[in-house]
């Protein structure tokens, strides 16, 4: 059965079941649900948006709010996988002890997803990479508080997990003896100064 999606949180509230979620199959259904309880959204917005069929096909941000409001659903259940635990400041140092490669900076930058602002914390190290000559850099973590709904609700700023990796960076880049690098804790945005640009070519 196809059915027309309409972007109406009353038509398609997860309590109710309501028309585009019936209109999926059992077995899509039963994927798109282990997608979710194992926290891969965008997987699952992928899926719903290439195989449910739907008419007109829901778009990316409405496909997300669906797959948000039955993982909410999943989630009063306890089927849902719990939040990996932060690593610790320990931890993170004892990663970045590991890197061979010179590392020369600990750097937070913003990133975004279709779930909102994250901090990526980085070690940059001294060696060719990717988007620069003489510079790569190893992933520590990344910290997330939530979603851009804190926008909207007057939550941020401040942002605590641009608070979190400062004061984690900090501690990494002292034990290591490095410089630390967070361009804008206020203010998200991706393009920002990195540390390497303030380095002499």
């Amino acid at each position: 059965m196809l059915i027309a999606v309409r972007h109406d949180r009353r038509q398609y509230g997860m309590h109710a079941h309501d028309a585009w979620w019936d209109a999926l199959s059992p077995q899509l259904r039963d994927r798109i649900d282990e997608l979710l309880c194992a926290r891969r959204l965008i997987a699952a917005v992928v899926l719903l948006r290439r195989e449910g069929g739907l008419q007109p096909p829901p778009g990316l941000y409405q496909a997300q709010d669906l797959l948000i409001e039955r993982r909410a659903e999943l989630d009063r259940r306890g089927l849902v996988e719990p939040e990996p635990p932060l690593p610790t400041t320990a931890q993170l140092i004892e990663k970045t002890a590991a890197i061979t490669a010179p590392v020369v900076a600990v750097e937070a930058l913003w990133d975004g997803d279709t779930q909102g602002w994250y901090v990526d914390l980085v070690a940059i190290v001294r060696r060719p990479g990717r988007h620069h000559g003489r510079f790569d850099e190893v992933p520590l973590t990344a910290l997330r508080h939530g979603g851009d709904i804190r926008l909207f609700n007057g939550q941020v700023p401040p942002w605590p997990e641009a608070r979190r990796a400062t004061e984690q960076g900090r501690a990494v880049a002292q034990h290591v003896g490095v410089p630390f690098h967070l361009t804008s804790p206020e203010a998200p945005d991706v393009d920002l100064p990195r540390w390497r640009d303030t380095q002499p070519t």
